[in-house]
């Protein structure tokens, strides 16, 4: 496996992703090729890891990955939510979803539930819970890299935005957890599921039946938690931006009831070991599908004065860590599953897309957070794991699955569509991996 050549390839599939408004989430001719949210931030904060590695200036001109940065989040402060637009999910401080002035045509022209149209001709979907959090993290880290207070001083009102909605229409029943639904009133259409995993199949409960809403999803939590820990730092450290350590402490103490929150409602039992449930339902009743999105929650640690937190309690994460590593959940060819080989809802043909194929992404934001923990021997065998494939196909694939028989394969539904053979958040976790 030639690592140089693939790192070099790697760093020219981001910079050809890159457009005047940001960053691509997959290759302009793909079904992806338009601003996504969610995309766009896990692209941004992979590409910071990288700046912030003393060998990445050694081996590839970072300052336009810096400067694609800048960009996108500039471009995706503007996109915000700004009022209450029930058809597309719009909400005050929401960052978006999905953001298409062309080639929209197989959303907007269906017969049964089009998505929704602004009058500008432009779609913009906000059918996501963590593109918020998301977004706040990526803010605070961006600055806390550049140093760059000009930026801040223009992103403030956006980043204030966000953490009042993430208490407010985030945590729509006060129960100090993140949760979304789809309204019933709803006449056009959108995501039945607005995390990351975000086909209906992948939240599909053992009997078949999908869950009521609102959903709590595991990872969400984290990713919460963590933006309301950073920007609690900066508005009880920074007075000289206002009287801002109320508004600090307040941060606080939401994060600190989200934790314990957590803590008592999300952990079961698998194969013996404390596990984190896949999300909540509407009933708080776990979804005990075994997923690879605990992982998540390690890589969204808070890190202060040489100590490291996590959302999920310090004594449980040696047996999330030791779950997901058995057999059914990790490959040593492919990576973490999206689902575990045992789930009964469990798909191990080329059209799943999340029920047990493999993601670069999820392993790339896994890996980051067992390196953080110290879990060295684990993070080295996802490392190898993830490189493989992407090595094979030669491309930063968005997903693949492996047969039976060991070989890898493109995802591809009933309907054609396959895998994205240049997907941005997958070019920037093998980046980082590439970049070690």
């Amino acid at each position: 496996m030639d690592f140089l050549s693939l790192r070099t390839s790697i760093y020219q599939a981001i910079l050809d992703l890159a457009t005047e408004e940001g960053i691509n989430a997959s290759g302009k001719e793909e079904i992806y090729g338009c601003i996504f949210g969610r995309d766009s931030f896990i692209t941004i904060l992979k590409l910071l890891k990288v700046l912030t590695n003393p060998q990445a200036n050694d081996s590839f001109d970072t300052r336009p990955l810096q400067m694609m940065c800048r960009r996108a989040l500039s471009t995706l402060v503007t996109l915000q939510g700004r009022e209450t637009t029930l058809e597309s999910g719009e909400e005050p401080g929401k960052f978006i979803h999905e953001y298409r002035k062309e080639k929209y045509e197989h959303l907007v022209n269906r017969q049964v539930r089009p998505w929704f149209l602004y009058p500008d001709k432009i779609m913009r979907n906000y059918d996501s819970l963590d593109s918020t959090p998301l977004g706040l993290i990526a803010l605070y880290k961006y600055w806390q890299f550049t140093h760059d207070d000009t930026f801040l001083v223009q992103v403030l009102p956006a980043v204030e935005r966000g953490l009042n909605w993430i208490i407010t229409y985030g945590d729509r029943d006060k129960d100090y957890l993140l949760e979304y639904e789809l309204p019933k009133n709803r006449q056009h259409g959108g995501l039945v599921v607005q995390s990351w995993t975000d086909s209906q199949e992948s939240l599909m409960q053992a009997n078949g039946a999908f869950p009521a809403y609102p959903i709590a999803p595991v990872e969400v939590q984290g990713y919460a938690w963590l933006a309301l820990q950073l920007w609690a730092d900066f508005y009880e450290d920074r007075t000289q931006y206002g009287n801002t350590q109320n508004y600090g402490n307040k941060l606080r103490v939401y994060a600190n009831h989200l934790k314990e929150r957590f803590n008592q409602v999300f952990f079961f039992t698998s194969e013996g070991l404390l596990f984190p449930s896949q999300a909540l339902d509407g009933y708080k009743q776990q979804i005990t599908t075994v997923t690879g999105n605990p992982l998540l929650l390690l890589w969204a640690s808070y890190q202060k004065d040489g100590k490291i937190e996590a959302i999920i309690r310090e004594d449980c994460i040696a047996d999330l860590v030791k779950r997901s590593f058995l057999p059914d959940l990790f490959d040593p060819d492919a990576g973490i599953r999206t689902m575990s080989s045992l789930s009964k809802t469990f798909n191990p043909r080329q059209d799943s897309y999340h029920n047990g194929s493999f993601w670069p992404k999820l392993n790339g934001m896994a890996h980051e957070g067992l390196v953080q923990w110290g879990f060295t021997k684990e993070a080295a065998l996802l490392r190898q794991a993830t490189l493989k494939p992407i090595a094979f196909f030669g491309s930063p694939v968005e997903l693949y699955i492996k047969t039976v028989d060991g070989q890898y394969q493109l995802y591809q539904n009933a309907f054609g569509q396959q895998s994205c053979r240049q997907q941005a958040w997958s070019a920037a976790a093998a980046l980082d991996l590439l970049t070690q």
